[in-house]
């Protein structure tokens, strides 16, 4: 799976960049309703992850600056 930025052009939804898609390709499309925060949803549901990753011996010499 890829990401691809595009836009709505009032008609059409348009790729902001060129990409190699198969004629008929199946694609998802998501659009953020204007009061979401997607980037603050993609952050939290990652603090877990980055909390295991970044707790380690090896790291914790950073926790000392």
């Amino acid at each position: 799976m890829q990401t691809l930025n595009a836009h709505f052009d009032g008609q059409f939804i348009v790729l902001d960049e060129p990409a190699r898609l198969k004629p008929s390709a199946k694609v998802t499309v998501l659009v953020p309703d204007a009061n979401d925060d997607l980037a603050g949803a993609c952050a939290r549901l990652s603090e877990s992850t980055f909390q295991e990753v970044w707790d380690n011996p090896m790291d914790a010499d950073y926790d000392r600056l």
